[in-house]
């Protein structure tokens, strides 16, 4: 096989690689270890249970950052819980995101941050590619399903916060992104399915949303 790398791409011999039996495009993994809670001694000063509790602030909301940004921004898809796919031509977005990810660590104190975050090129074969789809496939269904069930709980209680209802808007616009980079027809027309149900749910969201406002104004004006 021949490979020429450089900090951002891993260039392949197509031909090369099917001689030894792998697929011709490596795959691009985004591998994080984030700093965990800690817990509090019972023999701490009321000082350190300050700065512990203060730590662990930060470290959830950086990690609320980093599902947010592979979601909503990078488009990455999960394949293990700290592991996750990304297209290659997401890459600069990703180093980007994950560079202003890392840049608040360091700025809260936190250590090993280079190496805690990493983007990771990798070579399958053609069934371990296939495999990698597959799982592909499944994050999208379960993102979508996801919202779905955002939707119909917004329904039962006929509100939905306003943040919400943008993440199933963005959710039915990447889900339909990436269905489309999808190899297999069946796979695609499956997801796209799960999407379209996503989108009629959204529909009757903003119109329970448009019934209460409209609703609103007309009491006001009675009144």
């Amino acid at each position: 096989m021949t490979a020429k790398i450089d900090e951002n791409n891993l260039i392949l011999d197509a031909k090369e690689c099917a001689k030894m039996g792998l697929h011709s495009e490596a795959l691009y993994i985004i591998e994080y270890d984030l700093n965990s809670q800690i817990v509090i001694p019972k023999n701490a000063t009321l000082q350190e249970k300050k700065e512990i509790e203060q730590r662990n602030k930060w470290a959830e909301e950086i990690r609320n950052k980093m599902k947010f940004a592979l979601k909503f921004k990078i488009m990455a898809t999960k394949h293990l819980e700290s592991s996750w796919l990304i297209a290659k031509k997401r890459l600069p977005d990703a180093q980007a995101e994950l560079q202003a990810i890392k840049d608040e660590m360091k700025l809260r104190g936190f250590d090993n941050v280079d190496k805690r975050i990493r983007i990771i090129p990798i070579l399958t074969t053609e069934t371990g590619f296939e495999n990698f789809e597959d799982m592909k496939v499944q994050f999208l269904l379960q993102f979508a399903t996801e919202h779905i069930a955002y939707c119909d709980k917004g329904l039962e209680e006929q509100r939905l916060p306003k943040s919400s209802l943008w993440r199933c808007h963005k959710a039915y616009e990447i889900i339909n992104t990436l269905a489309e980079e999808l190899k297999s027809e069946d796979a695609k027309s499956e997801v796209k399915d799960t999407a379209n149900l996503l989108d009629d749910k959204i529909q009757q969201v903003e119109a329970m949303i448009l019934k209460q406002e409209e609703e609103e104004e007309a009491n006001k004006q009675v009144k």
